[in-house]
């Protein structure tokens, strides 16, 4: 892949979220490492008003692109939380973030004013948004993402998918197959392996063959390294084994 399309999740340096270092820090060593491209995950927000503010500083000083995760769902009991995600998509864009990722939820049918209101929140904030495969049965199967990403093109909607190769292992399903079932809605990847055990590996001690899984997907995508590292001489490690697929 080429570097210029390579993210970094800020979950690759777990260990200084969890002791409270803010991700405009970790916007730092990103930078330092070569990277252009950093998702940003909410959860790790304590102070919205000043973190926002200051990854958005620090991101615009690097010229460095946003990508804005957020571990929420789009309908809860067949209701669009248009509130909340209007809330979401308003910090992506104090962040000046055009992409954000989210999950389905609870939803039973897509309506036409669901896609409409999407769409209209979408081009309110110029937000690309993709839902992804999470580690839940709710959000992870394969069935539901489908029906629910061809419901909306069907509609006239523009969300598309976020592709996270190691998470499908969570649900006991194939990744290739489902590379190559869900490859037309596919925008962004989130990549990582997995052993055994459900637990991420680096990207060459897991069980998955990655190659095989992304070669079934569409070239030249964004796409974000997604597990933590022990520390930063591993994460240049790492970067050169992704950038050798």
């Amino acid at each position: 892949m080429e570097k210029e399309k390579l993210v970094i999740n800020t979950l690759v340096f777990l260990y200084d979220l969890k002791n409270g270092v803010p991700q405009s820090t970790i916007i730092d060593k990103v930078n330092k490492l070569g990277i252009k491209s950093v998702e940003v995950r909410r959860e790790f927000i304590k102070d919205f008003n000043k973190e926002i503010l200051d990854i958005k500083e620090k991101a615009s000083s690097y010229n460095m692109n946003l990508f804005y995760s957020v571990p929420e769902w789009l309908f809860r009991g067949n209701k669009l939380r248009r509130k909340e995600i209007e809330i979401y998509f308003n910090e992506a864009n104090n962040m000046n973030c055009h992409n954000v990722k989210m999950n389905i939820g609870e939803v039973n049918e897509l309506s036409v004013e669901d896609v409409k209101a999407i769409d209209e929140l979408c081009k309110k904030y110029e937000i690309k948004l993709t839902i992804e495969n999470d580690q839940t049965c709710e959000n992870g199967r394969s069935k539901k993402i489908y029906n629910f990403l061809k419901k909306d093109r069907e509609l006239g909607g523009n969300i598309s998918f976020t592709f996270d190769v190691a998470n499908w292992i969570f649900q006991d399903e194939d990744p290739i197959k489902n590379s190559e079932l869900l490859k037309d809605f596919v925008k962004y990847i989130h990549l990582k392996n997995a052993d055994v055990n459900r637990k991420n590996t680096l990207l060459d001690e897991g069980i998955l063959n990655l190659e095989k899984i992304l070669h079934n997907l569409p070239k030249n995508l964004p796409m974000a390294l997604e597990y933590p590292c022990t520390s930063i001489e591993e994460v240049e490690l790492e970067i050169k084994k992704a950038l050798k697929l």
